[in-house]
This record gives structure tokens, sequence and C-alpha cells, in this order.
């Protein structure tokens, strides 16, 4: 038999008013702090950026800071060459999706070590092995980089995050649940290798989110925050990210090409393909999925979204070929020539 190595993260601190002293943290992890770098945003997190970047400073370490990040291939690139230039030793990311992105490539790419600090918890971005970032010539894309060495989550700072982006980590982190049905169905067919034990991980990660009754408690917060950890980790121990992205991953990404700057945030998104791929695979899954997402305000219909039907329609139509190697619900629907309108019709007549 095979054997199986997980890259896990050594640090996982969950705790309020914990950005400003994070120095005993990373000597206490065995982190290489001889010289850190901070990257940033440059909106409202970027002063949580700073508090950062001043209590390492103020502890005695040699820090520089990399603000203005924003989710673009050229600023993982030219990071990358910071950190080789300067000697960094230690990539700290401050913010939300975007920046962790930009600085998890650049630290995938130098080999050096990458804290994830994240100021929002709206996807599975802040743990996942995966960096999907925006270039000058392409719309936004998927890249191989690693595991963050370390997660530090301030739960008052996720506390003041706005009550949308929590749900959109519900929304995400339910994906898993629909995502392993696909990824069951692709082995039926042969056309992927399905692993019980990724998939163990991931949908232990994702069933607590739909039992969460109030998304302002901390409680919650700090249900949703291990819950996206884990996802990381399935997604690690696959080698893929088969654990937590389906057919509703393509769903969003279709809905993201069509709609440009009017699509809503990915968890959103993702929490309406849920629902569409659900019913598609005829699963109980549906009705569980409809009533968690009412109590919690997401979405349960694409009006919800500002979606138009004709919208949502072709998106679903076009869902298939944002990745065409990836066989799900949908490329099964197409093949037998269904019509997405009777997707959409079976869906939502659900909600309603």
């Amino acid at each position: 038999m095979d054997s199986r190595t997980i890259a896990i993260p050594r640090l996982l601190h969950v705790q309020a008013d914990c950005l400003s002293s994070l120095d005993p943290l990373l000597r206490g992890a065995g982190f290489d702090i001889g010289r850190v770098c901070v990257g940033s945003g440059g909106g409202p997190t970027r002063a949580l950026a700073d508090e950062v970047a001043d209590g390492l400073s103020g502890a005695g370490l040699d820090v520089v800071r990399r603000p203005e990040l924003a989710g673009r291939l050229e600023q993982a690139a030219e990071l990358a060459a910071q950190v080789i230039e300067d000697h960094v030793s230690l990539l700290i990311g401050v913010g939300g999706g975007r920046v962790i992105d930009t600085v998890k490539l650049a630290a995938a790419r130098t080999q050096t070590d990458f804290v994830s600090v994240p100021t929002t918890i709206a996807h599975d971005g802040i743990s996942s092995p995966v960096a999907s970032l925006a270039s000058k010539d392409a719309p936004r894309a998927s890249y191989a980089a690693r595991m963050p060495a370390a997660i530090i989550v301030d739960v008052g700072v996720i506390g003041s995050s706005p009550p949308r982006t929590l749900r959109a980590g519900v929304g995400d982190l339910a994906s898993n649940l629909t995502a392993i049905l696909d990824w069951q169905l692709a082995d039926r067919l042969g056309e992927d290798r399905f692993d019980a034990f990724s998939a163990m991980i991931a949908e232990s990660a994702a069933l607590p989110a739909l039992d969460i009754a109030d998304l302002a408690a901390p409680d919650s917060h700090e249900v949703l925050a291990k819950g996206l950890l884990m996802s990381g980790l399935a997604m690690a121990a696959a080698g893929t990210s088969r654990p937590c992205s389906g057919a509703e991953h393509l769903i969003s990404h279709s809905l993201d090409t069509l709609l440009g700057e009017r699509a809503a945030l990915h968890g959103e998104q993702v929490a309406l393909g849920c629902l569409i791929s659900a019913v598609a695979h005829r699963s109980q899954l549906a009705s569980t999925l409809y009533a968690a997402f009412s109590t919690l305000g997401l979405p349960t219909k694409p009006d919800d979204l500002g979606i138009t039907e004709d919208e949502m329609i072709e998106a679903l139509a076009a869902a298939p070929a944002t990745r065409p190697e990836r066989h799900t619900i949908l490329t099964e629907l197409g093949e037998r020539g269904v019509d997405p309108t009777e997707l959409f019709t079976r869906a939502f007549q659900a909600a309603a």
C-alpha cells in the first residue's frame, strides 16, 4: 500500500485580540523570523496589517511591508522576487482572499513559510493549497500553491466583518458535500479516482456549519474557521481540489464570467450552486441545504443575488466548459441532453 504524506500547518491559533502579539506564537512554533514580510491590501484591513507589523517590530523583529496586494498574478511574481532579494524568511498575509492568495503563491514559488491571518472567513482560501489570481491578459485562474504553515484567526476581527462574508463562508463549506457527490459520480464512471479519506475530512469540515444557529456568535466563527482549515487539509490529502469543488464551483465560475462586476461573493454563488447540484443528483441533501441556508440567510434562489432566471440558465449551460476536465453531474446531464431550463425549474421550485 502506498503511504501518504500530508503537510499540515504547524500552528492554528483562534483567539480574540491577538494580532498585536504574534511574536510569541511564531517563536513558539519554531518559525525563522530573521526577516518577516507582512503583505496586505489597500482597504480597511490595512490597519489590521499595520497592527501585526507594529507588534512584530515592537518585539524587535526586522519587518518589511508589502501593501496594496489585490490578487493579481504579477503581484505574486513581484513579491516572490522581493522575498529572494530581501532575504525574507517568513511571509505573513493579512487580509481577505485576494491578499492571502497573492502571498500564498509567492511563498510556494520561493519555498518560504507562510502565515495566513484572515480578516474574513468567506471561503476556504484561508487554508487551501490553491491560489486564485487574475492576470493582465486572462480572467482569474487557479494555481497550485501549498497550505499555510500557520493560520491565526482573531475572532474579534472576524466578528466585525460584514455578516455577508460569514454567510459566504458557510456556503463554501457546504460545497464540500455536493463536491463529494460529484467526485463519487466521476469515480463510478471511471473519470476520476475517489479518495474516501480526503472526502471524510471534507465532510467532517462541512457538517458542523449546517448546524450553526447564530452566525453572530463567536463560537460560530470558530466553527467556520476550523471547518475551512479542514477543507484545506482535505485538498492537501487528496492532491486535488476535488473534495471541496464540484459542479457548484463551476456554476460560480460561470457566473463570474457572465456577471463581471455584478458577481456576488464566491461563497454566495457557490451556495446557489450547491442547491442546483444536490437537486441534480436527486440527493436528500437538497432539503437539508435549503433549510440551513434559509435559517442563516444564504441565498435560496437566484433573485436573492440579483441574478435573473435567464442569467442563471445561461450560466448553467456554460458551467461545464469552465473546467472541461472535471466530470460533474452537469457533464452527465449535458451528455444526456437535459435542458438547463429543466434543471433550473427543478432546483428552484423546491425553494418555493
